[in-house]
């Protein structure tokens, strides 16, 4: 750090001398101390290398202590008072409806015209950290809260019924089929993520699971999605207590 010797009204002088060396301690300092020198702090100019602060410059060569400081203390006050805003929903339950077996066809086979899940309990909907309404259990319909970028996840464990897991029994493989499950707009014209759960018959599954993740799809304000699934096992779900469905969206751009 360097200082000029005095500051004239109109500015600071050009020419620079150290400043004197701190007084000796523990021992040797007067009480009170003296000051040796007073210097208006625009006078005092920073001789080091750039002060960074990850990639941001905080204080660069040549400024003076009272810009540095004053930098120093916008970019911490900035960054303190930054608060991550979170906009999310998720809904589970851990007795899922029942699903009932229909015949495959071209037609039927579109999860767009899947049964539509509901009834799933709120863990929680937030916007912008404040409980608001997005879901509809009774509807089973999610509408977008803000026009953004969202990260879409859902989770299906589904355990077979008790009919088809007897001796020599194979579960879920019992019959030759498949469980789709998958999100749509609420018109079903609009496929967001799906999957496909084979069941190939003879192979024994005493549960299926399904896991979907769609990242930063942009979504529209008022756009209203649902949770929907197919069942072509041919074998008619009843709901099992523990077996869980869960759908989360959250809020990422």
């Amino acid at each position: 750090m360097m200082a000029t010797n005095k500051c004239k009204k109109c500015g600071c002088e050009d020419s620079f001398m150290p400043s004197p060396a701190p007084c000796p301690t523990p021992q040797g300092c007067p009480e009170p101390e003296p000051c040796s020198e007073v210097l208006d702090s625009q006078c005092v100019i920073y001789s080091g290398e750039n002060i960074i602060c990850d990639t941001d410059v905080l204080v660069t060569t040549n400024d003076s202590v009272a810009k540095a400081i004053q930098s120093i203390i916008d970019y911490f006050c900035a960054s303190s008072s930054q608060i991550i805003t979170i906009t999310s929903f998720r809904a589970v339950t851990a007795f899922p409806q029942n699903i009932n077996s229909i015949t495959p066809s071209l037609v039927n086979s579109f999860i767009g015209n899947g049964d539509t899940i509901t009834g799933l309990a709120v863990n929680y909907q937030l916007v912008d950290n404040v409980t608001t309404t997005q879901y509809v259990p009774l509807t089973g319909q999610w509408t977008c809260p803000q026009t953004g970028k969202y990260d879409i996840n859902y989770n299906i464990y589904l355990s077979a019924p008790n009919s088809v897991t007897g001796p020599g029994q194979n579960g879920w493989g019992e019959n030759n089929g498949s469980m789709q499950i998958g999100v749509t707009n609420i018109a079903g014209t609009v496929v967001y993520l799906a999957d496909i759960i084979s069941v190939p018959v003879g192979v024994a599954f005493l549960r299926l699971y399904g896991t979907g993740v769609l990242q930063g799809v942009q979504l529209t304000a008022g756009t209203v999605l649902v949770l929907k699934i197919l069942n072509f096992t041919g074998i008619n779900y009843t709901s099992v207590s523990g077996d869980n469905i869960d759908w989360s969206i959250r809020k990422v751009g």
